[in-house]
């Protein structure tokens, strides 16, 4: 895995900046190219700032991963995003599990090609909704499984198989409560699932507001 810390001086710089990376990525979008969104506070601070500045990519947007819940629920991913672009392609929630998860795979494989995609990092040193390093060490031909967790909602997520498919890859850590995964995920990257996931990846960035 190459991987690239970018730190910023503030949370701000950092949401101005990938703005302006979509005003540079979107208008060289052609039909059958994609982008991969994260969930998550600051990604949605940086779809909204886009949404008022009219960025409307002709390609396709799509989720990293979504939780098992109706488009209407306060946690569904789609319901908060789709509003700022219209163009989200919706996982299918109100299928069953493992064909919501099929039906995902099936419109992904519709992609040529993903010039970037954002991912989070979570405390627990996860990624899209791989939570666990077995998931995030998967490397067949799926490009979205059903992620069953012992807490609910279950949810749905991209395969290290289609991060592969990206270009371009920025993981979003802010906020001091990253510090340490970001930390770990420069220095010892297979004990935890994002490192995982991402170690066969040829450009990872790390866009975080902390002095690591």
């Amino acid at each position: 895995m190459n991987i690239r810390l970018k730190p910023f001086p503030n949370i701000e710089e950092l949401i101005s900046q990938c703005v302006e990376l979509f005003h540079d990525v979107f208008p060289d979008l052609d039909y059958g190219n994609g982008v991969m969104l994260a969930g998550g506070r600051t990604p949605l601070e940086i779809y909204r700032r886009a949404a008022t500045e009219d960025l409307v990519p002709p390609a396709a947007l799509f989720l990293s991963d979504e939780r098992y819940v109706p488009s209407t629920d306060p946690q569904s991913n789609y319901g908060t995003i789709a509003p700022l672009f219209k163009k989200l392609i919706p996982v299918k929630t109100e299928l069953p599990l493992e064909e919501a998860s099929q039906a995902f795979h099936d419109t992904l494989a519709r992609i040529n090609q993903i010039p970037l995609g954002l991912l989070g990092l979570g405390t627990d040193g996860h990624t899209a909704s791989l939570f666990n390093l077995k998931d995030a060490a998967l490397r067949d031909e799926r490009l979205a499984i059903p992620v069953i967790k012992p807490e609910k909602p279950d949810r749905i997520s991209v395969t290290p198989t289609l991060l592969n498919r990206v270009d371009r890859i920025l993981l979003l850590a802010t906020g001091a409560e990253k510090i340490e995964m970001i930390q770990t995920l420069l220095k010892k990257p297979k004990t935890i699932p994002a490192g995982v996931a991402l170690a066969d990846h040829p450009s990872v960035e790390i866009w975080t507001d902390q002095k690591i």
